[in-house]
């Protein structure tokens, strides 16, 4: 599996990118992963690439080859559209609803990709944790049957991988994601029924 993570610095794009990373190794699986950064440390562009259960491949994504394509921002996420590949699956952070704009419908329907959008960084923020917007995300594509791992498999990569004050509010985030049906603009219904 071919995922593409896209946003800007101080959004735990690379920590999204170890939880799951970490979850496809304690599988077995092997997993090259690879970031990109613009200047992240001042909200600039972050990418990674992150490839599952496959070998004998370089550490990028090619274009027009990702399964998946998380937005952790939404300009971010529609500005690397161009690495789905056809009938690949979008999540995005929901921000100004670009989602909905004519051209990026019309190109999520000449790729028929799968395309959601949720309102991560609100959600986080009303649980009183901003930082749990990408958990909150990971949970959603989680929930859409988009990423091949249980919620026991991330509730456990979680809390081998986070800080110990921070382990909780993590899992909140998470949980929140995968019983989350509030989306935005969407292109197939809400499943939200996933179990370890």
């Amino acid at each position: 599996m071919d995922i593409l993570l896209a946003g800007v610095g101080g959004q735990g794009i690379l920590f999204v990118t170890s939880l799951l990373a970490h979850a496809a190794s304690r599988r077995g699986w092997p997993v090259i992963a690879s970031e990109t950064h613009g200047m992240a440390q001042r909200g600039g562009t972050v990418v990674s690439h992150l490839r599952l259960g496959r070998t004998h491949v370089g550490p990028l994504v090619p274009l027009g080859k990702a399964d998946l394509l998380l937005g952790l921002n939404e300009d971010e996420g529609l500005r690397h559209l161009g690495y789905l590949k056809k009938g690949g699956s979008l999540l995005v952070e929901e921000g100004c609803g670009k989602l909905g704009l004519p051209s990026v419908k019309a190109y999520i329907a000449m790729m028929k990709l799968k395309a959601e959008c949720i309102p991560a960084a609100r959600k986080a923020r009303e649980i009183g944790y901003p930082l749990g917007a990408n958990l909150i995300l990971v949970g959603k594509a989680a929930s859409l049957g988009w990423l091949p791992f249980s919620q026991r498999e991330l509730e456990g990569a979680l809390r081998e991988l986070s800080r110990p004050n921070l382990v909780e509010k993590n899992i909140t985030s998470l949980l929140l994601g995968l019983s989350s049906c509030e989306t935005g603009a969407s292109t197939g219904p809400c499943k939200s029924s996933l179990q370890s």
